[in-house]
């Protein structure tokens, strides 16, 4: 890849100076177009992986477009292919380490097997510091005041999606049931938990009277594909008043066990009295018939089972213009409550962004192309909207409408830098520049930029994993009793949980002290 950006700066330069030097040196003019026109044409491949809600339908004329931008302005030619959350979860991890057929470019995740964690701890991502230096100065100072989350021992070894970090939890309705039930102003109204439930008991009850489209299986469903109904990343739910929730730090532990008390030491959250709380509370709405029953292994995300008509209700993280996003996600008009706000932490900068593998044969061009997708506005266009006038249309607000012929979407914080995303209707022609400003306003907890290097634990983190993963879906789930907590705090002190408190306490304090 260094020589062919090279080769293209020379070119450039031999075609100037044949212009300019011509009537000095005929010959090496024609020599240096030749050599110009030959390298122009050496196109470096890439293979780039990433995740989709909405399939690969339409991407091969969505790359045909990115690869004509990719290929005119750095020379790279890249090969996209789009992954569903299961196949993701699945499949990546085996890709990392497949020599046969590298990956040079793939999407971090807020999913714990391809999260940014993960894939530190199992040595997994190449340090491209020098390589952003090289091949993306604007990505980098665009990116300078949040790359810390991807930086472990001043090493980069990923760049965050360059997004809305600043966000709330909030409690989704569909709109037309409430109307429907005259429940609207009272759902709008919720302070509490009981609220929530009552309002949840009332549609419930309404089932049969309702009209057939608008008939859920479930009152409230998973938020995602691990069985969580209620209970996030850096919250705690379990006052009954939303007022008492509240957000605290947890190191980018996506194995949820950190919780950075006020006082800045490190507690196991799941030993917490509040953590029990909310647990009884699912359960109580599972054994009320509330929670959707097949939640702890269900396959798909909220946003696609209300889509899917399964439910009424679902509990997610979500943040500015979040009505319209989850109305265009879900198909449906939505009511959303927030319940509780989180200061930006190092988890919020890396749950979601692009790294490079250590089996990367193209380093170079994957970091290049990195560089265009977080400062090209056209190339984010295509990556969220697809083909304009075939998948999309801009309106006189400059709003990107969705279009009944539409073969291709996908999300806008995926792909290098949201802000550059055109707003999507229904949103104002202004949506960026606002959710801009609110994020740069927004809090952002002390410890931001803490990385903890968890390679040195890896083999505790693969025995608490086990763990989790035996008991977590069908806690939080509400589906299975209150005593597998205590079966499952039980055995992850056998799986080292000590250890594993005992050295992030370690590098909190290290940081710190280094700050």
């Amino acid at each position: 890849m260094k020589k062919k950006l090279l080769s293209m700066l020379l070119a450039t330069t031999m075609v100037f100076s044949a212009f300019s030097m011509s009537v000095y040196a005929e010959e090496e003019e024609v020599a240096g177009d030749e050599e110009a026109g030959e390298d122009s044409g050496d196109i470096v491949e890439i293979n780039m992986i990433g995740l989709g809600f909405f399939g690969e339908g339409g991407k091969e004329e969505v790359l045909e477009q990115i690869n004509e931008i990719a290929e005119e302005e750095i020379g790279v030619h890249v090969n996209y292919t789009i992954m569903d959350v299961q196949t993701y979860m699945s499949q990546v991890p085996l890709m990392m380490t497949d020599t046969s057929d590298p990956v040079d470019l793939c999407m971090l995740t807020s999913i714990p097997t391809t999260s940014f964690s993960t894939f530190t701890a199992q040595n997994q991502l190449l340090d491209i510091t020098e390589y952003i230096d090289e091949y993306a100065p604007e990505m980098k100072e665009l990116m300078a005041p949040y790359i810390a989350a991807t930086t472990v021992d001043e090493s980069i070894y990923g760049v965050p999606s360059y997004r809305i970090y600043n966000s709330n939890y909030y409690i989704i309705m569909r709109k037309d049931i409430l109307d429907e039930l005259g429940l609207t102003e009272e759902a709008k109204a919720m302070k509490s938990w009981s609220d929530y439930k009552a309002i949840l008991e009332k549609v419930r009850d309404a089932q049969d009277s309702l009209p057939t489209e608008m008939q859920t299986t479930a009152m409230v469903c998973n938020a995602d594909a691990q069985g969580n109904v209620i209970n996030g990343m850096y919250i705690d739910t379990a006052t009954d008043e939303f007022a008492g929730n509240y957000g605290f730090e947890v190191l980018n532990d996506t194995n949820r066990i950190i919780k950075v008390n006020d006082d800045g030491k490190v507690e196991n959250y799941f030993a917490d009295d509040d953590y029990r709380k909310t647990i009884e509370r699912v359960i109580d709405w599972y054994n009320d018939g509330l929670v959707y029953k097949d939640a702890a292994t269900a396959q798909d995300t909220a946003d696609t089972e209300m889509a899917n008509g399964l439910t009424f209700s679902y509990i997610v993280q979500s943040e500015y213009g979040v009505e319209q996003a989850k109305a265009n996600a879900t198909g449906y008009e939505v009511v959303c409550v927030p319940y509780v706000s989180v200061p930006i932490q190092t988890s919020n900068g890396n749950s979601w962004g692009w790294a490079v593998p250590v089996t990367s044969e193209e380093p170079e061009a994957a970091v290049a192309f990195m560089n265009l997708m977080y400062t090209n506005p056209d190339i984010e266009n295509l990556f969220v909207y697809g083909v304009e006038g075939r998948d999309y249309e801009l309106n006189e607000e400059g709003e990107a409408c969705l279009l009944d012929t539409k073969e291709y979407q996908n999300s806008d914080f995926f792909f290098g830098n949201q802000f550059n995303a055109y707003p999507s209707e229904g949103t104002g022609s202004d949506f960026r520049e606002k959710a801009l400003e609110q994020m740069l306003a927004a809090e952002i907890s002390p410890y931001y930029g803490c990385v903890v290097d968890t390679d040195p634990i890896a083999n505790t983190i693969t025995a608490l994993k086990a763990v989790l993963t035996k008991y977590e879906n069908g806690l939080e789930s509400g589906s299975a009793p209150i005593e597998n907590l205590d079966k499952m705090l039980e055995e992850l002190e056998g799986a080292g949980l000590q250890e594993y408190l005992d050295y992030y306490q370690t590098s909190l304090d290290e940081w710190v002290a280094q700050q």
